[in-house]
């Protein structure tokens, strides 16, 4: 098939990186006392409040394996680096990470348990290093299923415009935290290092601005282990990095149903290329939570092995609104999806708050290769708002079983050179 030329697309997406403004960190060591199989947490932290007062510097982990009883603080002006060698695992006790904190769970701000490594109101801060940081997961994955009832009492108290300095969880909850978090902070760095077993989601910036995310393995088959989550956040990049996780592997979201249309913060000039999925629950998303938007948003370069259900994404349910667009996949390889090649969804299930729908429009779907789909592609708008401006060219699914699985609401959508189990489709279809 003819091969579109993507070399513009590719030039914008650079455009944005060069602009992305690293963290500045100076040439400055703190080595803390870590003794193998002990618990570091008391001597990392006092290592990093000493080096950002200080004016910052770097904080060594040296190479052995920790244990960490409870979360690690970030602050400003510092790099927690990881020597080779270098293994942290965190501590399974909810009771470890108390007190609560200001964060955002499943698209709702909150207070809940403090994620392992966590750092609100920050700048100029980087994670770096081919060391491995154990998620401890054993304790919040047996207790997965009990916090239905949490879930669904966050949602009511956001459906319920609760004030945020109302809605406590934390203790007896059991709403899961993420492994990594930073929260409205800016010029960060994400680079070298393996996560495994989160309880939750992986790495989840949230609310902040110029992110680097380069060279790292993501590793947790766990239910709800994104991989990346960035979470309305602008001008990042996410490159050069392996990910196995149990849901997600790179997912944009911007809130959820009433308290992400109040925030009203979308995910902004966002570039994910280079990247190898060895084997996720889905591949490349946004949303479900994305009522604050996204845009300028290009994913180009990814090599997606073994999905479990949709490789390329896109999920809204009413309630959510927002709108998605301006949004740019190329060169794309999946080898096999047990669900969807491409799918774009307005009634995503889930509970639901309101009716506001999404708009989805001004997509560029180019140079798509997929071996196998379970099912090829589904694509559905709302009678509010029909898919708009939609453009697939040189897509090609080798072999599906069924090739449409939907096409819904439509409007104006444009195939070029779409080809399914050797038929070509068009428009009309």
């Amino acid at each position: 098939m003819d091969q579109v030329d993507t070399s513009k697309i590719k030039a914008d997406a650079q455009a944005i990186v060069d602009n992305i403004q690293l963290p500045r960190i100076p040439e400055r060591e703190f080595r803390p006392q870590c003794t193998p199989f002990g618990d570091i947490r008391g001597a990392v932290n006092a290592a990093i409040k000493e080096c950002s007062a200080s004016g910052g510097g770097r904080v060594i982990i040296p190479a052995g394996r920790y244990r960490c009883e409870g979360p690690i603080n970030m602050e400003s002006c510092v790099e927690l680096h990881f020597e080779d060698g270098a293994f942290i695992k965190f501590s399974r006790k909810p009771e470890h990470y108390l007190p609560v904190v200001l964060s955002r769970w499943e698209g709702i701000d909150l207070y809940n348990y403090s994620p392992m490594i966590y750092g609100n109101e920050l700048h100029d801060v980087a994670i770096t290093g081919n060391g491995i940081i154990c998620g401890g997961r054993e304790w919040w994955m047996n207790v997965a299923a009990q916090q239905k009832d949490s879930q669904q009492k966050a949602r009511r108290l956001e459906g319920e415009k609760v004030p945020v300095s109302e809605r406590i969880f934390g203790d007896k909850e059991f709403l899961r935290p993420a492994l990594i978090q930073l929260r409205s902070s800016e010029r960060l760095l994400f680079e070298g290092f393996t996560c495994v077993d989160a309880p939750m989601w992986m790495l989840h910036p949230l609310y902040s601005s110029h992110i680097t995310i380069r060279n790292i393995n993501m590793d947790s088959m766990y239910v709800c282990n994104d991989g990346v989550d960035l979470d309305s956040c602008d001008n990042a990049v996410v490159e050069n990095s392996h990910f196995r996780n149990g849901d997600d592997a790179v997912v944009l979201k911007a809130g959820r149903d009433a308290d992400g249309l109040r925030v009203n913060r979308p995910c902004r000039r966002i570039v994910v290329r280079n990247c190898v999925f060895h084997e996720c629950l889905h591949g490349f998303a946004i949303g479900s939570e994305l009522s604050g938007g996204a845009e300028d948003i290009y994913v180009h370069d990814i090599h997606m092995e073994y999905i479990m259900m949709q490789a390329i994404s896109f999920k809204s349910a009413p309630g959510r609104g927002g709108v998605i667009h301006k949004i740019h996949v190329a060169d794309i390889q999946i080898d096999r999806t047990d669900d969807h090649a491409v799918s774009i969804v307005s009634e995503y299930p889930g509970t639901r708050f309101g009716d506001d729908k999404t708009c989805y429009k001004d997509f560029e779907l180019f140079n798509i290769h997929c071996n196998y789909a379970k099912n090829g592609l589904y694509l559905e708008g709302s009678k509010e708002f029909p898919l708009e401006n939609i453009n697939l060219d040189n897509v090609v699914i080798d072999e599906a079983e069924k090739p449409i699985d939907a096409a819904l609401d439509t409007g104006s959508l444009a195939f070029r050179s779409v080809y399914i189990n050797g038929q070509k489709f068009d428009s009309a279809n």
